[in-house]
C-alpha cells in the first residue's frame, strides 16, 4: 500500500481521548472512589541513610479513625529488581533507610487529614550514617555500602569493544578529549503518583494506578508481595504523563495494596508533588570523559568513552541504561571504532530510572558537543562536520546494529536550510548564535525473550471495532494511532474503533512504554490482528460475492472483489451472517516481536539491536544576554525522520515535546541535595521546568523514509528529539558568546565566569 492510498494513516484525525480530556472528564487514579474506601499516607524519612532502630506505631494506632499502620516488616522482605542479578529493593526498607523521602511506615485512616496526623504520631528511631553522595563517594575504598543486598558500590558495569579503536587513534590526523558532566533531573509530569488497591473475597487483588508500564508493575509487585500471579489484575484509567517515570512498582502502589489486605477494604493513596520531587525517579548525574579520533576534513576514526552513572540505592532500569550509553556511541555518526568503559554506582540519594530518551540523551549530548568542539579547532563548518559522518541507509555499525531506512542527510540539509545557517555565518547580532546537532534513537529493542506486544480486536454486532492492547496510553497518542491502523486495514471510519479498557484481564500484556517502542511494536501486532480480523471477514464475504478471499478489497465499509468493483456489499453483510447466522462472534488476535533482530547483549553490547531507527537533525537560534549569560531559545527547528507519519500532528507534538523537555535539562533543572543527603528544591517553587514562556518557536520537517519493518513504515518518534537538544543549546550557546559549558546545567552564572575567564578578568 503506498502512502497516498493510504486512508486514514497519515491524517491528523481527533484524538481517541481528545474530548473526554478537553472537557475534564478523564478519570484519573486519583479521581477514583469505591464503596468503603480508605485513605492512606506514606511517613518518609528526614534522613538520607541511617539505620532503623525501632519504629513505634502504638499512639498513631490508637487515635480515632485510623483502621490500619505498616511499616517494611509487614511485607515478606523478598527482594525484586528489574534484572534477577540487581534484585536490590523491598516494597519498604526494614533494616535502614537509604535516600531521603523514602518511605518507612504508611498509614489508612477514614479521611487524610487523619491518615495525615497519624503519621506525626509515629516514632522513628534512626542512627544516622555517613551518607554517599556523588559516583567519586561511591567509589572510595572506604566508601559506606549503601544497599544492604549488594557487596560494593558499584551496581553494574559495561565494558564495550567495537572495530579497533587502536588503529582509529593511530589513523587519526586529530585527537580532542574532554570531560562531560550532568546533573540530576526530576522527571517532570503533571500527575503525581496515585493508585487505588482493593482486594476480593478471594484474596485476588485489584490495582488502580497511574503506570506507564503495567506488565513489569504486575511482575515485581508479585514477587515481593509473595503472590501468585493470578492473583493480581491491573488496571490503569487515565494517565497525567509518565516520561518513563512510572515504570516501576512503588512504595505507594505497595503500601496500598498491603493495607488493603490487612483491613479488607480498598484504600486509595495520592502523593503530592513535594514528595515526588524528593523520593521518586530522576534521571542519573553523569560524568564522562570522551576521546574522539578525526582526519583533516573531520571524519571520525575512533572514540573511546569513560562514563560513570549516580544512580541512587537501587539499580533499577540502571543497568539499561549504563549499557545504552556505550552501545548508542556509533550513531547517528558513522564511528568505525569504539572503546567504552561504564559504571553505574549506588549513592544515598533518590533512586534514578528512565527518563525520555534514556541515557542516550546524555550519550549523545556528549558525542555531538566533541565534534562540535573538534569542528572549531579543525575550523570545519558545523553542519558539514555532521553532514561528512552522518549514518546513511543500508548501513552497518561497528557493534552490529543494521540501519535500514535513514534520511539524516536530508534532516541535516532541510534544518540548516530552515534555520538559515549559512545566511547567519554572514551578519547577526553580539550574542545570537545557532547550534546544531543530530541524534537518533531506537523504535524499542528486546531486552529479554517475553518482550513482544499483543493486540485483540473484537467486531462488534453494529459493526464497530473494540481494540484492546496491553500497552498504556500516557498522552503520547497511542490509542489514536493504534485505531488508525486497524481502521485502515479494515477499510472502516476511524470513528468505528473504539478503544477498550487497560485492564490485565483483558488485555494481553505487553512488555511497556519505553525506549520508542509503542508504535512501532504494538503497532505491527495492531496490524496482525486487524489483518486477521479481515481474514475471517473475507471468507464469509466470499461466498456472497462469488470471489476468492485472497481478491477481496476493503474500503469505505464495503467489501468489493477487486476484478469487478461493482460488485460490493456492506461490511455488515459477514459481520451479521457471523453472529445471526453462524452464532460465531469475530475476533482479530495479533502478536509481534522483533524476533529478528538481537537480543540485547549485556556483555559486549553488539548485535542488531532495533529495527527502525529514527534520526533527527535540531538547529536551535538563541540569544545569550552579555551582561547577564541568560540563555534564551528564539527558535527550534527540527528534521525528523520518523518513516511514515501515522498522525503528523501528534508526532510534531512528541518532537516539540522531547525539545520543550530537554531545554529544561539544559539550561534550568537541577535536583539540589545538602551534605547529609536531604534535597533542598522538591517544590515546583524551588525546582524550575521551563513553561510555555521558555519555549521558542518550533518547527518540524517531516522527512518521509519507508521502514521496511515499521507499521505501514513508521518509526518512534518520541525520544529522537530529547537526544538532540542539549548538544543543540550548548553548540549555541558557543556560537553565540564563543564559551563552552561542559558541566550541565548551563546556568547564567556558568556563562557570565567562562566569559570572563576568556576576557582575562
Amino acid at each position: 500500500m503506498q502512502k497516498e492510498e493510504y486512508q486514514v494513516v497519515g491524517k491528523p484525525v481527533e484524538r481517541t481521548d481528545g474530548r473526554v480530556k478537553a472537557t475534564g472528564k478523564a478519570r484519573y487514579a486519583g479521581d477514583l472512589i469505591a464503596p468503603g474506601m480508605l485513605y492512606g499516607k506514606i511517613l518518609r524519612s528526614p534522613v538520607a541513610h541511617a539505620k532503623i532502630l525501632n519504629i513505634d506505631t502504638s499512639e498513631a494506632k490508637k487515635l480515632p479513625g485510623v483502621i490500619a499502620v505498616i511499616t517494611g516488616k509487614d511485607f515478606p522482605g523478598i527482594p525484586f529488581g528489574t534484572r534477577p542479578d540487581t534484585r536490590d529493593q523491598t516494597p519498604m526498607p526494614i533494616t535502614k533507610v537509604h535516600h531521603f523521602g523514602e518511605g518507612v511506615a504508611a498509614v489508612a485512616a477514614l479521611d487524610e487529614d487523619t491518615a495525615e496526623e497519624a503519621l506525626d504520631l509515629i516514632r522513628v528511631e534512626y542512627e544516622e550514617l555517613p551518607v554517599v553522595l556523588t559516583a567519586e563517594d561511591a567509589l572510595r575504598p572506604d566508601a559506606p555500602l549503601v544497599n544492604e543486598f549488594c557487596s560494593s558500590n558499584i551496581a553494574y558495569t559495561s565494558d564495550f569493544r567495537f572495530g579497533d579503536p587502536e588503529a582509529g587513534f593511530k589513523e587519526a590526523d586529530y585527537i580532542r578529549e574532554e570531560k562531560f558532566s550532568s546533573q540530576r533531573v526530576a522527571v517532570g509530569f503533571i500527575e503525581p503518583h496515585a493508585c487505588l488497591a482493593e482486594v476480593d473475597a478471594t484474596g485476588r487483588v485489584l490495582l488502580q494506578g497511574s503506570k506507564q508500564s503495567p506488565y513489569p508493575t504486575w511482575r515485581h509487585m508479585c514477587r515481593a508481595l509473595d503472590l501468585p500471579l493470578s492473583k493480581m489484575r491491573l488496571v490503569t484509567p487515565f494517565v497525567g504523563g509518565a516520561f518513563s517515570g512510572k515504570h516501576d512498582p512503588f512504595d505507594v502502589d505497595f503500601a496500598a495494596v498491603k493495607l488493603a489486605q490487612i483491613t479488607n477494604r480498598p484504600v486509595k493513596i495520592v502523593l503530592n508533588y513535594d514528595e515526588v520531587l524528593a523520593g521518586y525517579r530522576q534521571r542519573n548525574a553523569m560524568n564522562a570523559v570522551l576521546k574522539m579520533g578525526v582526519k583533516k576534513n573531520g571524519r571520525i576514526t575512533a572514540l573511546k568513552a569513560e562514563c560513570i552513572l549516580e544512580g541512587g540505592p537501587i539499580a533499577g532500569i540502571g543497568p539499561f541504561n549504563i549499557y545504552f550509553f556505550g552501545a548508542w556511541l556509533n550513531l547517528p555518526y558513522k564511528v568505525p571504532a569504539v572503546e567504552y568503559h561504564g559504571k553505574l554506582v549506588y549513592s544515598n540519594r533518590a533512586p534514578c530510572g528512565t527518563v525520555r530518551g534514556q541515557e542516550i540523551v546524555l550519550a549523545q549530548y556528549s558525542v555531538d558537543s566533541l565534534l562540535g568542539i573538534v569542528a572549531e579547532d579543525l575550523g570545519i563548518d558545523q553542519v558539514e562536520i555532521r553532514a561528512l559522518n552522518a549514518i546513511t541507509s543500508n548501513y552497518t555499525t561497528a557493534n552490529g546494529v543494521v540501519v535500514d531506512a535513514c534520511g539524516l542527510s536530508e534532516c541535516i540539509e532541510k534544518s540548516a536550510a530552515t534555520i538559515a545557517w549559512k545566511e547567519s555565518r554572514k551578519s547577526r547580532p553580539k550574542g545570537r548564535g545557532i547550534g546544531f546537532s543530530c541524534a537518533s534513537h531506537p523504535s524499542g529493542v528486546r531486552l529479554g525473550g517475553h518482550f513482544g506486544s499483543s493486540v485483540l480486536l473484537k467486531l462488534q454486532e453494529d459493526g464497530k471495532v473494540m481494540l484492546t492492547h496491553g500497552g498504556t496510553e500516557i498522552g503520547q497518542g497511542a490509542n489514536t494511532v493504534f485505531c488508525q491502523m486497524a481502521a485502515e486495514i479494515l477499510g472502516i471510519p476511524f470513528e468505528d474503533v473504539i478503544q477498550g479498557p487497560s485492564d490485565s484481564d483483558t488485555a494481553i500484556l505487553d512488555s511497556g512504554m519505553f525506549s520508542d517502542r509503542c508504535t512501532y511494536w504494538d503497532g505491527n501486532a495492531t496490524i496482525a490482528a486487524a489483518n486477521d480480523l479481515k481474514r475471517q471477514l473475507a471468507e464469509l464475504a466470499a461466498k456472497k460475492l462469488q470471489a476468492k478471499p485472497e481478491d477481496l478489497e476493503f474500503k469505505n465499509s464495503r467489501v468489493y472483489a477487486k476484478d469487478k468493483p461493482e460488485k460490493s456489499i456492506s461490511i455488515l453483510d459477514p459481520v451479521r451472517t457471523a453472529y445471526y447466522d453462524n452464532g460465531t462472534p469475530l475476533y482479530g488476535k495479533g502478536y509481534w516481536a522483533a524476533t529478528d533482530i538481537d537480543l540485547v547483549n549485556w556483555k559486549t553490547g553488539s548485535g542488531n539491536l532495533a529495527h527502525g531507527i529514527d534520526f533527527i537533525a535540531t538547529a536551535v537560534e538563541m540569544d545569550v544576554d552579555l551582561k547577564t549569560g541568560q540563555a534564551s531559545l528564539r527558535k527550534g527547528v527540527s528534521g525528523d525522520d520518523a518513516g511514515q507519519p501515522i498522525h503528523p500532528v501528534m508526532l510534531e507534538g512528541q518532537v516539540n515535546g522531547g525539545s520543550a523537555h530537554m531545554t529544561g535539562h539544559a539550561l534550568l533543572e537541577e535536583c539540589l541535595y545538602d551534605e547529609r543527603g536531604r534535597m533542598l528544591n522538591y517544590s515546583w517553587r524551588d525546582y524550575k521546568q521551563p513553561t510555555a514562556l521558555d519555549t521558542p518557536e518550533y518547527v518540524v520537517d517531516h522527512i518521509h523514509t519507508h521502514d521496511p519493518y515499521g507499521p505501514f513504515g513508521a518509526k518512534g518518534a518520541g525520544e529522537a528529539s530529547s537526544c538532540s537538544t542539549i548538544a543543540a543549546i550548548a553548540n549555541g550557546i558557543y556560537d553565540a558568546v564563543g564559551v563552552r559549558i561542559t558541566d550541565l546545567p548551563i546556568t547564567p552564572e556558568k556563562i557570565i565566569r567562562e566569559m570572563k575567564k576568556k576576557e582575562g578578568k
